[in-house]
């Protein structure tokens, strides 16, 4: 079993999926939210999926839980040894890291070179250094917007080996709705100490980790049970109503955000139970792509989305620089909708040649270097992409 838990592909088709969908919600957004429709009928266009494209966010880090899970729910199931805490932990610097501090220093460099925009102070820079800045009350706002999310993923890196070991069937609903309990906790108190502030600042209060971390049990969960499967030898013998059960119980999820998306921030109760919502949507269309449903083979095993989900991590650091960089470039007199086709026609194979060079020049040979001291039963001799399937990259 051990040798096959890299074998995924779909869900490395699906992560490449998510980021796809985060890049469109910000072409579609920045290009001021055009209505991209057939008519007047909202069903007959794609504006709407578009608009809940910061959701891929909720796949990014549900899937992460779920693929780096499963060494611990091998070792929990008792056909494994421990994954190493050090070793593991190298391995999370090295995803991280080296593709982040590049591109940190080549946006400081064009900052100082040649735009000359904004730089940072000696405390910005150490706390972008280290992800610090959305720690702590005095937080600093990121360079690039999308970064406020590295230190939330990485936060859930540091603590997931003090969670594996409740991974004991008989403690997952007292860790469930323990996690659900802090996240609701921490998203009511946070929305009280910022509710007079703008809502940019109120999201980053509301979604650190401990607003989140709902969303990363869940996951965990998921991946725990799916070891628990392979283990006694299941699998359902329907696969395809859980992915297409999954997928429309997230859609009518998204449906109700939208509809109460002017309240939300003011302390809708959507707003402490959407993370927990989302997962508990996403569980199932996870289960079913590593059960290699058949929607999910036709959907996200192929090639195109696949390579998407090995630089994808790229795609999310570099998209948004890339698109403020050609923004006001665009020709004043477009329309709004001009403006969409003609930003994403841009952005889109910019970002993704910016990727390829990201994961061949910098993320693949550290992959190789955390692969080579890799702590993972049965995944030391597997090939860089695969491993960074299993390791769940952002």
């Amino acid at each position: 079993m051990q040798k096959h838990l890299s074998e995924l592909p779909a869900l490395t088709g699906l992560r490449g999926f998510a980021a796809l969908w985060v890049l469109l919600f910000h072409v579609w957004a920045l290009a001021g939210s055009p209505l991209l429709r057939v008519g007047e009928s909202a069903w007959t266009g794609i504006d709407g999926f578009l608009s809940l494209g910061w959701a891929g966010v909720d796949l990014f880090f549900c899937l992460s839980a779920f693929l780096l899970t499963l060494p611990y729910a091998q070792w929990r199931s008792g056909l494994a040894p421990r994954p190493d805490t050090g070793r593991y932990l190298w391995k999370r610097v090295l995803r991280i890291y080296p593709a982040y501090l590049t591109q940190l220093a080549i946006l400081l460099l064009i900052a100082v070179v040649i735009t000359h925009d904004r730089t940072l102070s000696l405390g910005e820079f150490i706390a972008h250094l280290f992800l610090w800045f959305n720690v702590g009350r005095d937080w600093v706002a990121p360079l690039v917007g999308v970064w406020f999310t590295l230190p939330i993923e990485f936060g859930f890196y540091l603590i997931l080996p003090f969670l594996a070991p409740l991974l004991d069937r008989r403690r997952w609903p007292w860790l469930l709705v323990a996690a659900i309990a802090v996240a609701i906790g921490w998203r009511m108190l946070a929305l009280a100490n910022s509710l007079s502030a703008p809502i940019p600042v109120r999201v980053i209060e509301i979604e650190r980790l401990p607003g989140r971390i709902d969303q990363f049990v869940i996951g965990m969960l998921a991946g725990s049970a799916y070891i628990a499967a392979r283990v006694r030898g299941w699998r359902p013998s329907h696969t395809a109503f859980w992915f297409w059960g999954g997928t429309i119980g997230f859609v009518l999820l998204g449906v109700a955000l939208a509809l109460i998306a002017n309240v939300y921030w003011d302390g809708h109760p959507l707003l402490y139970i959407w993370h927990a919502l989302a997962s508990a949507c996403l569980v199932p269309i996870l289960l079913a792509a590593a059960w290699d449903a058949k929607p999910s083979r036709w959907l996200f095993d192929n090639r195109p989305l696949r390579y998407l989900g090995a630089t994808s991590f790229g795609v999310y650091l570099w998209h948004m620089p890339i698109l403020l960089w050609i923004l006001p470039h665009l020709p004043a007199s477009l329309s709004a909708v001009g403006r969409f086709w003609l930003l994403l026609a841009l952005v889109l194979p910019a970002t993704l040649i910016v990727a390829h060079l990201s994961y061949w020049l910098i993320e693949r040979p550290a992959l190789r270097l955390g692969h080579r001291r890799s702590a993972h039963p049965g995944l030391e001799t597997e090939l860089p992409e695969r491993a960074a399937a299993a390791d769940g990259s952002s």
